[in-house]
């Protein structure tokens, strides 16, 4: 499965108090172990560097992420991303301009989102975005 993990599954992972990063209880590791076809984008790796302080788990976590494929917007995502925030904004559905551009950019490049965010729930409903939740996954598997 092709997949965009949304900063939700990677804070879990990677901010996680007293428990390894590896603990087999996060959706990062079971996507991982499943052999999974990773995809990051440049507004998700803002996210999750952003608030870390200490440098060299700053340096580190920057270095493994450069593994994963990486996919970036395009004028038309920017595009058809306004378009689905005004047709969700016409049905009273209020969501942040940042996550309506990632999920257009999931929908555009045919990958499902892997995330924790109710916000995405909304927006898949009313569009073409896949999402997967953890429970839904580890059921799969």
């Amino acid at each position: 499965m092709n997949l965009l993990i949304d900063t939700s599954v990677w804070s879990e992972a990677l901010r996680r108090k007293n428990k390894s990063v590896n603990s087999e209880d996060t959706f990062l590791f079971q996507i991982i172990k499943n052999e999974e076809e990773i995809f990051l984008t440049g507004i998700i790796l803002q996210e999750i560097l952003t608030g870390i302080k200490n440098q060299k788990l700053f340096d580190e976590i920057n270095d493994h992420l450069r593994f994963f494929n990486f996919i970036n917007p395009t004028n038309k995502d920017h595009i058809l991303a306004a378009q689905l925030r005004n047709d969700l904004a016409k049905k009273g559905i209020t969501v942040a301009s940042i996550d309506v551009l990632i999920a257009q950019m999931a929908i555009s490049n045919n990958l499902t989102l892997a995330t924790y965010d109710s916000d995405f729930e909304k927006i898949a409903a009313n569009s073409k975005l896949r999402i997967l939740n953890f429970n839904q996954y580890y059921i799969k598997k």
